[in-house]
């Protein structure tokens, strides 16, 4: 599974298209501000117009986290990914090794529980 990212692409296609294959994970974009990738931006993006150039991203069930966010790095943009925990979003920096099938199947386990 591949996300095509393009200048003329909206975010939020991205963004629900992600969803689509991964229902109880989220993914949130920004705009990454000169080399320091680590550093969490307060905006997210609205528009890919200052993409470094258009892409795939692969959303494999066998991509963790961390390939993931490395991934849009490549493309000059950060990614983070949240899974559902019931109620709310949590963010997946402590599990960032696990896959994205992994952060999905336990996300849907607690949601269900609940």
């Amino acid at each position: 599974m591949k996300l095509y990212i393009a200048k003329d692409i909206k975010p939020e296609e991205i963004k629900k298209q992600f969803s689509a294959y991964y229902p109880y994970l989220r993914i949130e974009l920004y705009k990454l501000l000169g080399n320091d990738i680590g550093k969490k931006e307060a905006r997210a993006i609205l528009h890919f117009a200052n993409l470094k150039q258009d892409g795939y991203i692969n959303i494999g069930k066998l991509v963790t986290v961390s390939e993931l966010e490395a991934q849009f790095a490549k493309l000059g943009l950060r990614a983070e990914v949240f899974r559902r925990c019931g109620n709310v979003w949590v963010e997946t920096s402590l599990t960032n090794n696990w896959t994205l099938e992994q952060q999905n199947t336990a996300a849907e386990e607690v949601s269900n529980h609940f």
